[in-house]
């Protein structure tokens, strides 16, 4: 009995004991976060790629010589019996150019298509990262890709290693640029300055259009999203969040510019908690897959316990030498903390 205590690897099947229950905690929170969409089955299955059909929708309008800021896309009312409720199109003129080759396609083969690229850029992010695939239920992964937001996409292009391609991520999602800075993609930003200059001399009808209909976009969005899930509705927890993400900063620049878009970017979706991702720390993960209310501000606070926590292992790790305890120990660097 002793000697089989003796092979038996603890460590191994603690680990795959924690897969297990952290794939069961995503699939429970996965399903508690989509299944309003099964409800009245198949009634509101009409928003199986219907972020995507916004984008197109603006890219299209725009074509026709229309405000694509008054473009949008009609879902199915909650309550019963009330008309189809319009989601407006918010992106900027960056977005509504990249849907434009997309725009001669009617909605059931474009929404069929870009479901289809949307499963494979969240494959492609799993895999980058090396993440199991059973990481697709992470819930606001796994939101973004029943909608069909171009988030996925855009997290996918960050993470591709070709600054062309990375350079396409904010004309995606404009919010881009921060985790890329992070990353330190200059060559990226440098071309994505480059485009995004000439299109202001091309499209500047496009861009002055946007000028003026700013303010509006912005209230609605928030509006929309009920001030949304990051610390920007709060102007003290927002200066919370902003110090914990500086000192993160200055021992992890990267992940602090990962965090910054779902934890301080004004009128956040839940899905943008798929910026968390790159870290691959299955603690946090944990923390954001519960699909809280905007009130609660789990997000902005589970990202201030994480930059606390990463502050102070760096200051254990700082201090431990002089008070001759050692480094610090192994099981606090596998806890997912990177």
């Amino acid at each position: 009995m002793t000697g089989w205590l003796t092979g038996f690897h603890w460590r191994r099947a603690l680990t795959i004991a924690g897969g297990v229950a952290l794939a069961a905690w995503f699939a429970y929170w996965s399903w508690q976060t989509i299944r309003f969409y099964f409800e009245s089955f198949p009634y509101h299955l009409d928003m199986f790629g219907f972020d995507s059909r916004i984008y197109l929708h603006g890219a299209r309008t725009w074509l026709a010589g229309g405000d694509p800021w008054t473009a949008s896309a009609s879902q199915h009312s909650w309550t019963p019996g009330a008309s189809d409720v319009p989601y407006y199109f918010t992106g900027p003129p960056p977005t509504v150019l990249a849907f434009v080759p997309f725009a001669w396609l009617p909605d059931g083969p474009f929404t069929a298509g870009w479901q289809a690229l949307t499963i494979g850029s969240a494959l492609y992010i799993l895999r980058r990262l090396h993440l199991p695939v059973w990481w697709l239920m992470f819930p606001p992964l796994a939101q973004a890709v029943f909608v069909g937001n171009p988030h996925v996409v855009c997290l996918a292009l960050i993470l591709s290693g070709a600054s062309v391609l990375a350079a396409l991520a904010p004309a995606m999602k404009a919010y881009a640029v921060l985790p890329m800075i992070g990353e330190r993609q200059w060559r990226a930003l440098e071309i994505l300055a480059v485009a995004g200059a000439l299109s202001l001399v091309v499209c500047w009808p496009l861009w002055a259009q946007y000028a003026a209909d700013y303010q509006h976009i912005q209230a609605w969005i928030s509006d929309a999203t009920w001030g949304g899930f990051s610390a920007s509705r709060d102007l003290r927890l927002f200066a919370v969040v902003a110090a914990a993400l500086g000192a993160l900063a200055v021992i992890d620049f990267r992940a602090a510019g990962w965090l910054a878009v779902p934890a301080l970017w004004p009128a956040a979706e839940y899905f943008y908690a798929s910026f968390a991702l790159p870290l691959r720390s299955p603690w946090l993960a944990a923390a954001l897959a519960v699909p809280a209310t905007q009130a609660t501000a789990l997000v902005p606070w589970t990202v201030v316990a994480y930059a606390l926590t990463r502050i102070a292992l760096a200051l254990g790790r700082l201090l431990a030498p002089a008070a001759g305890t050692g480094a610090v120990p192994e099981d606090l660097e596998d806890a997912g903390m990177p």
